[in-house]
């Protein structure tokens, strides 16, 4: 079954939900989001502390982490190093 919508309808419709709130702060939402996604991470690697304050943590709470293998992470002599990349996919699964 097919509903004809009239064009006076869809237009009075689009101009209620160009001036919502909620809707306004949705697409901003998305937009940043999708702005946040495209920009390129300045490093590959973070240190325990980098990696610690973009997640709202600890630097244990990261070293926890690392040991349960939810971020990757690299040696260098004594110092670990996070994947950039993988606190950003912990960040937005948070």
């Amino acid at each position: 079954m097919s509903t004809a919508w009239t064009e006076g309808l869809l237009d009075e419709l689009a101009e209620q939900l160009a001036t919502h709130p909620r809707l306004e702060a949705l697409v901003q939402a998305r937009v940043e989001q999708s702005l946040a996604e495209r920009e390129p991470h300045p490093r590959a690697w973070l240190t325990l502390a980098e990696a610690a304050e973009q997640l709202g943590c600890t630097p244990d709470a990261v070293r926890m982490r690392i040991n349960r293998g939810r971020l990757e992470h690299r040696r260098h002599g004594r110092r670990v190093y996070v994947s950039a990349a993988s606190v950003d996919r912990l960040d937005r699964a948070a």
